[in-house]
């Protein structure tokens, strides 16, 4: 790949980033979890039960945003924290059956935004531009995996983009 096509390919991720948080911020003043809490909320929920540590990896933040994420998540009923069975340090975090509830709906409402903004679409367009992202994701990740200091993930334990190249 050329320089200016990375350039340009950067910039365009960019612009979607943004783009994608406005959009989706727009239609998170619903009075439910913000954005970012909804992220973390979708983890828990395609994981089911894991500790707080393998969230905070996934999620590419730090040990303390991970608890101040779970406790407020905590508070508002949507997740419950239980000590994990053979390590008494930990815990394990699951949805609620109110966050599962109110994730459903929020997802929903994401769909719905997107199909509004993307009206003018047709399938074949939407479908190509997912299968086009989808392999973007895969490529990056992949890379990622291959870097230096990273370790290749095993089947129960993802490892995640860095922060900074993901949108949540």
């Amino acid at each position: 790949m050329q320089q200016e096509t990375a350039d340009d390919l950067i910039r365009t991720i960019h612009t979607l980033q943004r783009t994608l948080r406005c959009l989706t911020q727009h239609g998170a003043n619903t009075g439910g979890p913000g954005v970012a809490l909804q992220g973390v909320m979708r983890m828990i929920g395609e994981d089911g039960e894991l500790r707080a540590t393998e969230l905070a990896a996934k999620l590419g933040i730090g040990p303390a945003g991970m608890s101040r994420h779970v406790a407020e998540l905590e508070e508002l009923g949507y997740v419950r924290r239980r000590p994990h069975p053979q390590d008494r340090r930990a815990y394990l975090i699951s949805l609620t059956e109110l966050g599962e509830s109110v994730l459903r709906e929020a997802l929903a409402g994401r769909t719905v935004l997107l199909q509004e903004a993307l009206a003018d679409w047709s399938e074949e367009e939407a479908q190509l531009a997912s299968t086009t992202l989808g392999s973007l994701s895969d490529s990056l990740f992949a890379s990622f995996r291959r870097a230096p200091g990273t370790t290749a993930p095993t089947p129960e334990t993802p490892v995640s983009l860095p922060q900074e190249l993901t949108t949540k």
